[in-house]
């Protein structure tokens, strides 16, 4: 017998970002949305608690401390193959976007970015890969 949707354990999401006011944020919106949120600052600490942790989706800055995003997207894809991950950055730069999705990411977003531009991405990326 299927549980109901409120019985179900929220979703995790690993969040990843060196800008610790963008990294929280992220993190209060999407608990506010019925996420359970992990924060980590740099590469080295994300990539130990993405394979300790196993989250739904990863949502991550492309420029970290000690690499980048796009190590992020590789290992995700080599060690969880399916689990989404969203890039995002504050650059204005087209490549940025098209690097991002060719490299395997999920989705892009450019900072900064509204909550329901968040929330509903998050939302989408999830249900498409049979998580929600």
């Amino acid at each position: 017998m299927a549980a109901n949707k409120k019985d179900q354990v929220p979703k995790s999401i690993l969040i990843i970002d060196d800008d610790v006011e963008v990294a929280e944020t992220c993190a209060r919106v999407l608990k506010a949305s019925g996420f359970r949120c992990a924060v980590v600052f740099d590469l080295t600490s994300a990539l130990a608690l993405f394979d300790t942790m196993r989250p739904a989706l990863v949502l991550s800055d492309i420029n970290l401390p000690l690499g980048d995003g796009y190590e992020i997207v590789r290992h995700v894809q080599k060690t969880a193959p399916g689990t989404p991950v969203i890039l995002m950055t504050g650059f204005d730069a087209h490549h940025a976007r098209e690097r991002a999705l060719g490299t395997g990411a999920a989705a892009y977003l450019r900072k900064p970015f509204s909550n329901s531009e968040l929330i509903s991405n998050v939302r989408e990326l999830i249900a498409r890969d049979g998580n929600s």
